[in-house]
């Protein structure tokens, strides 16, 4: 059987070797093969084509999806920004709304210490068996209400009696202010009144309310008594006759002087009707309320003001405008002639303590700095030196280190021998 070799290497070269065939039918065998070659090459081509279309595809997917994660990315850095940004301003925020209310609470704290919101804050405890007397419950709320002042109906321990406490908001409670008023003010009807002083238990109901309140000011607040007394002594005339009628005069005068003079912070209040008391316990209520607020009186703080000075003093008027020779004359025995004197020498309160507290200067020189100094009489001339227990006493008085010494104990050397 005769056959066919065809060895082709591609369209440029095709290798064909022929047994027993003709040349016809070589030729059209090579023509064959090189339509083949042809078609490999074609074929191989669009392989390649399609291998780049694929790898092209593929970078532009590949640079789609970084695109888009990039985006994303900035997207999501965007939004943290956003957030950080938001969240600041809420701290701005919060913060800023804080220090609001510390400032507020601040101003508060000051009001509170000056008293703005005392007689709003105080509240009355009223017995209730005090309200039960119509005539003096009834004016007595009206009078409250009329005013603002809060009050409260109870059951308090001592019967007919009045309390008052004051309302700290608790953000104001860490001031040095207490929430009970330590008075208590004890109504009593004429009647019951006389009857405690005639039956010799009035002292005994002293000693009792002292016994539960200690350090209370403790007031007998009276209705009508003197005029219960008058009507009773002229019912007492007119029936003289009929010798039931064994009614006494009960010695209410020496037991009301008692309480002022067997008693510490014991006192009465007569009142002549129901209106009068009403309006002592409105006044007594807003007094209560503001003093807790009020600064303590020193001799130091009232004589400062220039009212110790003599009105027959030639230079009052210079004392009372400059507040050095105020402060000097409030130093007791200190006269207005001597405070003059060290005016003159020492014009300030600053020039003389400069000298005090001279680290180089011993206490025995401080002491008696101002013994020779001299006053001026009324002529002009000069008078008299102020002394050695003067100059002493200026020295100590304003160098004391305690302030809560006794203005006598400080002039015999108290303040040295601290413990």
């Amino acid at each position: 059987m005769d056959f066919l070799e065809v060895d082709c290497d591609g369209p440029s070269h095709c290798d064909i070797s022929a047994k027993g065939f003709s040349p016809s039918l070589i030729g059209s065998s090579e023509e064959k093969c090189r339509k083949l070659g042809k078609e490999n090459k074609t074929t191989k081509q669009k392989g390649k084509n399609l291998d780049v279309d694929v790898i092209k595809r593929k970078s532009k997917v590949e640079d789609i999806a970084r695109k888009k994660q990039l985006k994303e990315e900035k997207a999501q850095i965007i939004e943290e920004r956003k957030r950080k940004r938001q969240q600041e301003k809420l701290q701005k925020e919060a913060l800023k709304a804080e220090m609001a209310e510390m400032k507020k609470l601040e101003k508060e704290k000051v009001k509170w210490e000056k008293g703005k919101f005392a007689v709003k804050s105080i509240v009355a405890e009223i017995d209730a068996r005090v309200v039960e007397n119509g005539s003096v419950g009834g004016h007595l709320l009206t009078r409250l209400a009329e005013k603002g002042l809060s009050f409260r109906i109870t059951s308090n321990p001592i019967e007919k009696s009045i309390l008052w406490k004051m309302n700290v908001p608790d953000n104001i409670a860490q001031l040095a202010m207490a929430s009970e008023v330590p008075y208590i003010l004890l109504v009593c009807q004429a009647e019951e009144f006389c009857e405690l002083v005639s039956s010799g238990s009035f002292m005994d109901h002293v000693h009792k309310v002292q016994t539960h309140y200690p350090n209370f000011t403790i007031c007998y607040l009276t209705n009508k008594v003197m005029r219960y007394i008058n009507k009773c002594e002229q019912a007492q005339y007119k029936n003289q006759m009929n010798s039931s009628s064994c009614w006494k005069r009960p010695p209410v005068e020496e037991v009301l002087s008692k309480l002022t003079t067997h008693f510490t912070n014991v006192r009465s209040r007569q009142c002549v009707d129901e209106a009068e008391l009403a309006d002592h316990v409105v006044g007594l209520t807003s007094s209560l309320a503001s003093c807790q607020f009020r600064k303590k009186l020193t001799p130091l703080s009232v004589y400062a003001n220039g009212s110790i000075i003599p009105k027959d003093c030639l230079d009052k008027n210079l004392i009372k405008k400059n507040s050095w020779l105020k402060a000097l004359v409030a130093i007791p025995k200190v006269q207005p002639r001597f405070a003059i004197a060290i005016w003159k020498k020492y014009p300030t309160m600053r020039s003389l303590l400069n000298i005090y507290m001279d680290p180089n200067r011993s206490v025995h020189e401080k002491e008696f700095l101002l013994k020779d100094l001299t006053t001026e009489g009324f002529l002009g001339n000069e008078d008299r030196r102020l002394g050695e227990m003067c100059s002493k006493r200026v020295y100590r008085i304003l160098m004391a280190q305690n302030g809560s010494v006794v203005t006598d104990d400080v002039e015999n050397g108290a303040d040295f021998f601290r413990t």
